[in-house]
């Protein structure tokens, strides 16, 4: 039977401790998630512990809370007793920490709080269809994330291709400035980690930059996008695709702020970078685990066919509303062809549904310069077919459309604006 290692028999004794930690009064047992407890338990030498617990603090398992001595927690453990992700990982002093689980209870927000959250009163989340409704809890875990100081929390938006993770991430980089939280003329640093995947070096080199002679081709220092997003949001789509290079890159910018350029082996370079990443897979198969367990908010949208039926409405509506503000066209819809884009399946979710309109819109665009019409008529006969077959197994739901949609004629006009589209379509409650 194998015996276990030496790092296996310090974490056990550690996670075995925490179980037993109380976050109502955390002092109370730390001496047994010191360095000096754990060698009494293990006969392993203090030195080799603390190397051992640094291992773990760098592979994210391991918390530590600064001070004579130091304490350590195990994370998941610790996650479990407190039914909550961990925030950080890492705390100045026994009071921070203890501050972080037993939260001031305000009878009323702090008046900088206030200003925040005034100031940002108006960003693009309010726009969002469903921000009342199903996004309203991914919005709030959003903006807790930009607000939480001192500059906020890395992200991580999961779902499915086309459920707009990249416009929830702009909707997060607006909230950012208008809250104050990044300066009103910081931009959006955006980068797809599928681009160049093949080509590791030059990934590295377009993220963090390099240095002259760093590789074939090399002829200046050139900076990355990481300095290019220096006190601003970096938003990385496709994180899946980075390799574990550039993973292990990030985590050290997130863990400390450092990084260095390609070619660079003595200077290190600090920037203060919020991240917002986003993948279509799962991330604990896809990114290391070091990585992805710094990532301390994770949101996971939720695809078309979770949405209700009036969000589903008001997505169709909108489309076919950029299409006549597009176009600049009068576009008239039947109830029916309303109803088939509202039920079909669209396994890509709001892109798909996005492009399905276009491609509608663009079929009947032909007929209408054919026949010389002022408006744009949409028809069955410009449906995909399979959408259409959609009409004949929508069964109760499209009953449950004739309660949100007014009996009018459809005519989307493009001189309205969105709201003046869904105040004459759409029956509020």
């Amino acid at each position: 039977m194998r015996q276990p290692l030496r790092k296996e028999k310090i974490y056990q004794i550690l996670s075995t401790e925490t179980s037993h930690f109380n976050p109502k009064n955390p002092e109370s047992n730390t001496e047994a998630l010191q360095i000096g407890y754990i060698s009494e338990k293990t006969g392993i030498s203090p030195n080799n512990i603390s190397m051992e617990l640094g291992r773990l603090f760098a592979e994210g398992l391991v918390m530590r809370v600064r001070g004579r001595p130091v304490t350590y927690l195990s994370i998941p453990v610790l996650e479990k007793v407190l039914g909550t992700p961990l925030l950080s990982h890492e705390f100045p002093s026994m009071g921070e920490f203890y501050n972080y689980l037993n939260p001031p209870v305000y009878t009323t927000l702090p008046s900088d709080f206030c200003t925040e959250l005034n100031a940002a009163a108006m960003s693009e989340f309010d726009s969002l269809i469903g921000c009342e409704e199903s996004l309203k809890a991914h919005i709030e875990q959003a903006k807790a994330a930009i607000l939480y100081p001192p500059h906020g929390l890395d992200t991580l938006l999961t779902g499915p291709t086309g459920v707009g993770k990249s416009h929830f991430a702009h909707s997060m980089f607006d909230f950012a400035k208008k809250s104050g939280r990044i300066a009103p003329e910081a931009a959006l640093v955006t980068y797809n980690c599928a681009s160049y995947a093949e080509n590791p070096q030059l990934v590295m080199s377009q993220l963090f930059g390099h240095s002259k002679g760093a590789f074939t081709g090399a002829d200046t220092d050139k900076p990355g996008l990481v300095e290019l997003a220096d006190k601003s949001i970096l938003f990385l789509d496709e994180i899946h695709r980075l390799n574990p290079e550039g993973q292990e890159k990030l985590f050290f910018l997130m863990d400390q702020g450092i990084f260095q350029r390609l070619g660079e082996t003595k200077k290190v370079r600090h920037a203060t970078v919020l991240l917002i990443c986003a993948t279509t897979e799962s991330p604990q198969s896809s990114m290391l685990s070091t990585f992805f367990r710094r990532i301390p908010v994770q949101i996971k949208l939720p695809p078309l066919a979770e949405r209700s039926v009036a969000e589903r409405l008001q997505l169709v509506l909108f489309f076919f509303w950029k299409e006549a503000m597009n176009l600049k066209k009068e576009i008239r819809i039947d109830r029916k062809i309303i109803s088939t884009f509202v039920h079909y399946d669209c396994p890509n979710n709001i892109g798909q549904l996005s492009t399905n309109i276009r491609l509608t819109c663009a079929n009947a665009y032909y007929r209408h310069l054919l026949l010389k019409k002022d408006y744009l008529e949409i028809e069955f006969c410009n449906l995909n077919q399979n959408i259409a077959l959609s009409l004949f197994t929508a069964g109760g739901s499209s009953k449950i459309l004739d309660t949100l949609l007014k009996d009018v004629p459809i005519k989307i006009n493009s001189t309205f604006t969105l709201r003046d589209c869904f105040n004459r379509y759409l029956i509020t409650k």
